[in-house]
């Protein structure tokens, strides 16, 4: 017939919990470092997009008016301007729309 165990006296498990602590810190640190990359949100992105593009598309289709549209950073920008590029394929009239990034302030 097995023995019961014997509970583990609690300083051990105190020195061993301390241990496992001090060991993951480092690596909990790099980890974190490796997701300070900002990423964009892709449903703040479409909203943004239909809110500024869709207006300013609206309105170089029926004024035939150029119209500058602002975004909040450059990587937003890029993805406006590839957006646009392809866009323009079907409509001519976005070839009026700029893109222009916010001042930072």
């Amino acid at each position: 017939m097995p023995t019961p165990a014997t509970p583990m006296p609690l300083g051990v498990l105190r020195g061993c919990w301390a241990r496992l602590k001090k060991a993951a810190g480092p690596a909990a640190r790099r980890t974190a470092s490796k997701r300070a990359a900002p990423t964009i949100d892709p449903v703040a992105l479409t909203i943004l997009a239909v809110n500024r593009l869709g207006p300013a598309t609206f309105r170089t289709v029926a004024l035939g008016k150029s119209v500058t549209v602002t975004v909040p950073d450059p990587e937003t920008g890029a993805i406006f301007r590839a957006a646009l590029f392809e866009m323009q394929k079907a409509r001519l009239t976005d070839r009026l729309i700029s893109i222009e990034i916010a001042a930072a302030g």
